[in-house]
């Protein structure tokens, strides 16, 4: 894997704070409840799971990009990795919106 400037880490650092905060507005809107769905609950974990892993790799390419380009205890992977199953989450919370129907207004009359 090739190294990472430190140019590119602040890009990388940026996009992963937009994640951050998506993945944080989505878990706080779900509600938790026994009886959904089994989507319903693929989509509450994707976003759970993508908001800890953003959170992983943000805070390790915060630190990366405060230390030595030739000397970094922190591999470009152990950012990559979790920012890749970040991206992956966001794409599954993507796909939820063909699962999302509006609701029919109550017709009583």
């Amino acid at each position: 894997m090739r190294q990472m400037p430190s140019s590119d880490m602040v890009s990388l650092i940026s996009f992963l704070a937009v994640l951050l905060v998506f993945f944080s507005i989505d878990v706080r809107s779900r509600t938790t409840g026994v009886s959904k769905p089994w989507h319903a609950h693929l989509f509450e974990w994707a976003s759970r799971v993508g908001g800890v892993a953003t959170a992983v790799a943000l805070a390790l390419g915060w630190v990366d990009l405060f230390l030595p380009d030739e000397s970094s205890p922190i591999h470009v992977a152990l950012v990559a990795v979790p920012g890749t199953v970040a991206v992956l989450c966001a794409i599954v919370l993507g796909l939820e919106m063909l699962w999302q129907r509006p609701q029919a207004p109550d017709q009583d009359g």
